[in-house]
């Protein structure tokens, strides 16, 4: 039969049990710790390199869309050197036309109309806008001078002077009662040439036709056609505004 067991050593053995029990929960509470620490700390790092990756797309994507920006800016930039550049060559092309127009003001013009030399200035010569000479002296044109310095026009020089002094006096000037109607006829070439035939004998188409009319009419001489005449040359006064009697 056994030895019996005294209290003491039953109680020494349940201490121990207890104690190895504590011991055993104290481990697995440390391992439980340990464990959920490093998933924390895992997905901490996930986070973490999924915050990284973010970070490098928003840079990239940043990147890419400040070289858009650089891009078209550069591309305006260039625009605006190129009006620029455009701006100052056409105001360097007006300087340069500006300075040949006060040459041409500062200095007297010697023309040389079919072998007549007349001496004038350009103010007188482009007066009236949208003729010849306002076309010829705008600076658009190369012009050459002859041995004299003089421009020369392949025009008949007889009558020139008349448009030169309607220039010189414009409004004041008219023709000399001793002038001719041939003289006139010549005069209105020149004039039509010149683009001045407007300005100083507007009527002259007008008061041929009249004359015409009234000249067959004479050659026909018959009452009627004769007032038939008179009317229509009436009629050609009153609708061109000429006071000249046919």
């Amino acid at each position: 039969m056994p030895p019996k067991r005294s209290r003491r050593d039953i109680s020494g053995q349940q201490h121990s049990a207890v104690g190895d029990r504590k011991q055993a929960l104290c481990g697995s509470l440390n391992d439980a710790v340990n464990a959920s620490v490093e998933e924390t700390f895992q997905e901490l790092e996930q986070e973490r390199h999924k915050a990284e990756e973010e970070r490098a797309r928003l840079l990239a994507e940043a990147q890419e869309a400040a070289a858009k920006v650089k891009e078209v800016a550069e591309k305006e930039i260039e625009e605006i050197k190129r009006k620029l550049e455009e701006d100052r060559a056409a105001l360097e092309e007006e300087r340069v036309a500006m300075e040949k127009t006060h040459t041409f003001q500062t200095n007297k013009i010697l023309l040389d109309v079919g072998g007549h030399k007349f001496t004038t200035s350009l103010d007188t010569l482009t007066s009236v806008p949208d003729t010849y000479f306002a076309s010829v002296f705008s600076g658009r044109f190369p012009l050459t001078l002859d041995a004299d310095g003089a421009y020369c026009i392949d025009r008949d020089g007889v009558h020139f002077r008349h448009i030169l002094n309607h220039l010189r006096s414009p409004g004041r000037y008219t023709l000399s009662s001793d002038v001719t109607e041939g003289q006139k006829d010549e005069l209105a070439v020149e004039l039509e040439f010149y683009g001045f035939l407007d300005h100083m004998m507007p009527y002259h188409a007008s008061e041929r036709v009249g004359q015409g009319l009234l000249r067959r009419a004479c050659l026909a001489g018959t009452k009627a056609e004769l007032q038939t005449a008179v009317a229509q040359a009436s009629t050609l006064m009153f609708e061109f505004g000429s006071t000249t009697p046919f």
